[in-house]
């Protein structure tokens, strides 16, 4: 259950990262506001899924590094591309 709550609670704060960064961007093309934030959402979230399925399948197991890890790359990924829509 622990688990769970840690990964619930970084998926959160990864959706928030996603849809700051999209916004903007979505905006600029003539998309909605809540369908760039649910695109944005749902692929932040696809994103982790994969990563931690695919630590999962290795050896059946997640600990907190494997999950640090998943949530690591989707963090970056998000933050620079934050950055790129900005500029």
């Amino acid at each position: 259950m622990k688990l769970f709550v840690i990964i619930f609670k970084r998926t959160i704060a990864l959706v928030i990262l996603k849809v700051s960064g999209v916004l903007a961007a979505g905006s600029v093309f003539g998309a909605q506001l809540w369908q760039s934030a649910a695109i944005a959402a749902f692929v932040g979230i696809m994103e982790v899924a994969e990563s931690l399925a695919r630590a999962y399948v290795v050896d059946g197991e997640l600990d907190k590094d494997e999950i640090n890890i998943a949530f690591a790359s989707s963090a970056e990924a998000a933050l620079s591309e934050s950055k790129k829509s900005k500029e």
